[in-house]
């Protein structure tokens, strides 16, 4: 059975503009009739699962676990992404050889239990398949489907994909791939949520996702096209939006990247000859058309760009002449900084946004660091190395993946290609608090606090008095150095004094408390006795003194 699918070809008028123009006039734009095409279900050839018997568990030294290399051969691609119940779901290439490679998969609830990543791989051969690449799982809003992979495969020349319902069983994932083909594929990616209505088709809502592979299409022939890809799930049909390269030029394409908003897509990817970098903003209440959204430009020079958005900021990461640079926009994509940020050297880099904050990995020398930023790109904390084995990290396109779930990266400590998987970033401590238990009202007291960040950055304090006032956030201060900080109480009572601590990337440890009393005037006490000598012996039978 067929499935209804479409791809959208489009005919325009081109004109030149400037690399940095942002272009707004795409009235020229013509459509022709769709060309229908459809999914084709696929079946498991072969599933292998992880034999304790066969391959002991991996002995991991420090924070680093080793998630892959059960099965001989190199595994490289990782991608992670996490499941509305908390579970971190890893993705990777396996290459068994050099024109046999599958998909694996491994989840853990409890992304430190290292023995559970081994115990819950599974890698997937797919029936008439030799050559699976590039697969990559996001987290799906379908109320189905928990994930949604997207793939491509060498040797058939196809696109496609997986809808996964339960991470827990993959025999019930529904694999399948787009019978329109996909000469020479080089890329496949999808990222985090997004779930929108196509401009043009009633019948495709869903998320998007890229494909790269060689565009022919009548009069259209374009090594390396970048494919937007609108997936309309529940109608199992989607419209492929490739760039026809009227405007910014994109082709030949390669590593691209995109962030999913609630009304709207921030995409990036850069062009292999002139090496430029180029932005482009899917409105789908605007333009659902990749090559025709009004909101494109070519913002940097350089290679292998990762995009990152909140609010109205989005930065671009990027590698430029052996270093890691970023370009920012504070409203939206309509302006861009003019010189660009040297963060430092290295290449390959990934961008994640947690809130306001920008975690950046890179590979230099071998090894994965990670920077921060908590104003939209400015600035960048100093570089903090993941890898607890020095020079082992492989550098590669799409060799590391930065997610709110953890890091995962391609490392040869073994011998072979391995995916490695270590925490963003850890909180600080709970705060440890010294000073009195007690003292008298309108008197300044002075209370220690000592909390120690794991990756030896600076340490932030809050601090609640339990008198209705705070502290808020006091710092930064140098980490596992005790900071003294002086309050005074005004009124007679027991106060619990609460603490915390949180880093330069703005984890925040648990509370720590503290009790401290200021008791009532003993000669309040006395007097009160005096005039009612009666009561005391009735307040040692009800309180035993």
């Amino acid at each position: 059975m067929f499935l209804e699918a479409v791809v959208v070809i489009a005919v325009v008028l081109a004109f030149v503009l400037p690399s940095s123009a942002v272009v707004t006039n795409m009235d020229v734009k013509e459509r022709t009739d769709p060309l229908w095409i459809g999914k084709e279900r696929i079946e498991i050839e072969e599933a292998k699962t992880y034999n304790k018997a066969i391959s002991p568990y991996p002995q991991n030294v420090g924070e680093n676990l080793q998630i892959s290399g059960w099965v001989e051969g190199d595994d490289r691609r990782p991608s992670i992404t996490k499941a509305s119940t908390g579970e971190v779901f890893i993705t990777y290439q396996h290459d068994e050889g050099i024109l046999t490679s599958s998909a694996g998969f491994t989840y853990n609830a409890d992304p430190l239990d290292a023995e559970a990543w081994f115990n819950n791989g599974v890698i997937l051969s797919l029936q008439g398949i030799d050559t699976l690449w590039y697969p990559d799982t996001a987290a799906c809003e379908h109320p189905e489907y928990e994930l949604m992979n997207v793939f491509v495969t060498l040797d058939t020349e196809e696109a496609g994909g997986m809808y996964i319902s339960d991470i827990t069983d993959y025999e019930t994932w529904e694999i399948y791939t787009w019978t329109s083909g996909a000469p020479e594929p080089e890329f496949a990616g999808i990222s985090d949520g997004g779930w929108y209505q196509d401009l043009y088709y009633d019948d495709v809502i869903g998320p998007f996702n890229f494909y790269i592979y060689h565009e022919i299409y009548e009069e259209y022939d374009i090594p390396r096209c970048p494919i937007f890809f609108h997936n309309g799930i529940d109608a199992a049909s989607g419209v492929g939006y490739f760039d026809a390269q009227s405007f910014e030029q994109t082709a030949p394409a390669a590593d691209p990247d995109y962030v999913n908003l609630p009304d709207r897509v921030h995409t990036c990817i850069y062009n292999v000859d002139t090496e430029k970098v180029i932005w482009k903003k899917i409105d789908p209440e605007v333009e659902t058309d990749y090559e025709f959204t009004p909101f494109q430009a070519t913002v940097a020079d350089g290679t292998n760009p990762s995009i990152g958005t909140y609010d109205n900021n989005v930065v671009i990461v990027y590698a430029h002449e052996g270093n890691i640079k970023c370009v920012y926009s504070s409203d939206d994509g309509e302006t861009w900084s003019t010189e660009p940020v040297v963060i430092g050297p290295g290449g390959f880099p990934d961008v994640y946004v947690q809130g306001s904050m920008i975690f950046a990995g890179y590979v230099n020398n071998g090894n994965l660091y990670v920077v921060s930023s908590n104003d939209g790109g400015q600035t960048w904390s100093t570089p903090q190395q993941k890898n607890d084995v020095e020079g082992t990290v492989v550098a590669e396109e799409n060799c590391i993946d930065v997610h709110a779930g953890g890091i995962v990266w391609v490392d040869e400590r073994n011998g072979a290609y391995n995916i490695y998987y270590t925490t963003l970033f850890s909180a600080p401590s709970i705060p440890t608090i010294t000073g009195p238990n007690k003292g008298e009202p309108n008197t300044e007291y002075t209370f220690k606090f000592t909390s120690t960040d794991p990756d030896g950055g600076n340490v932030y304090y809050f601090i609640d008095w339990g008198d209705g006032t705070d502290s808020g956030w006091l710092g930064p201060y140098s980490s596992g150095v005790e900071t003294s900080v002086k309050h005074t109480y005004t009124t007679e009572k027991v106060f619990n004094i609460r603490a915390k601590a949180k880093n330069d990337q703005g984890f925040e440890s648990e509370w720590a408390t503290h009790k401290f009393s200021t008791p009532k005037n003993k000669a309040l006490i006395l007097n009160f006795l005096e005039k009612f000598p009666n009561i005391l012996p009735i307040l040692r039978y009800l309180f035993g003194f």
